[in-house]
């Protein structure tokens, strides 16, 4: 484990998650003055060891959270700023053969981000309580999502008759159970108070460029904005002030760039144990 990046990969997530809890943006400076710094890094450390391994082991780092914030930015899943941390975190903490860091991270991120994400989704309902309360019976009165329940319940059943006909079996069948019907509420609870409490009137006045517009914004025949654009630009928030537009829906996401530090304390608590067991297979 390199130190030196450690500490810096601390000081910048820190930094970036205090920006992202008050105001729901991550300053460029963050997330780029991350991916120069690694890389930096990387070509003074190349000099010093006159090699080219750190650079190109920081390069594979970069190559795969780049690919990966691809993916979770073009699904929707995380803002530009998310992605660009994350690029910037693979370039620093590097993958190669010999070091699996990146790797090791982004398995303790992930699982950061999904209990991070299950907890801060259960403190708003929580929080607002009435008005999720209100939006679950409706959501739970969908026809759809009445059709999953049922699926849902019949799944469960034939889990569990598995589990008795297949006694070998049974724990893990028993364990799937559980995970199949839990899942399915949290995916309820999730998607509820996306609808009711993420999903807000903003002005034009304050929009910032990058946030996602949840309806369109339709102007005679013309389409100003939507939720098929991959954030708002400036460009469209200068035609709708041009235009008088008011208000217009806006989805905000969770800041979820916290779960990144969780995501690095626990792979500095843990990664020595998890890189000997990684070195024994």
């Amino acid at each position: 484990m390199d130190v030196v990046a450690l500490i810096v990969g601390f000081a910048f997530l820190f930094a970036a998650s205090w920006h992202d809890v008050r105001t729901r943006e991550v300053p460029d400076l963050l997330s780029y003055g991350l991916l120069v710094f690694a890389l930096a890094y990387a070509v003074a450390k190349a000099l010093l060891l006159s090699s080219w391994n750190p650079l190109l082991h920081s390069l594979a780092g970069f190559g795969l959270f780049f690919l990966l914030g691809l993916v979770m930015f073009y699904t929707g899943q995380w803002g530009g700023a998310d992605s660009k941390l994350l690029m910037g975190l693979g370039a620093l903490l590097g993958l190669s053969f010999q070091s699996w860091d990146a790797i090791i991270y982004l398995v303790f991120a992930l699982f950061a981000g999904a209990i991070y994400g299950i907890f801060y989704t259960a403190v708003l309902a929580f929080t607002h309580g009435k008005l999720f309360k209100k939006a679950l019976v409706t959501f739970l009165r969908q026809p759809r999502v009445l059709i999953a329940r049922v699926i849902v319940i019949i799944a469960c059943f034939l889990l569990l008759g598995f589990a008795f006909l297949l006694p070998e079996y049974r724990i893990p069948l028993i364990v799937l159970l559980l995970a199949v019907y839990f899942l399915f509420y949290v995916w309820i609870v999730v998607k509820v108070v996306e609808q009711s409490l993420l999903i807000k009137a903003y002005p034009v006045s304050k929009l910032t460029e990058g946030d996602w517009i949840h309806e369109e914004v339709v102007k005679g025949k013309r389409t100003i904005c939507g939720p098929k654009d991959y954030g708002i630009s400036n460009a469209q928030i200068a035609t709708l002030k041009r235009l008088k537009v008011k208000r217009v829906m806006v989805k905000e996401g969770i800041p979820f760039v916290p779960s990144f530090l969780l995501g690095l304390i626990l792979y500095a608590l843990f990664h020595a144990k998890i890189s000997a067991l990684l070195a024994l297979i």
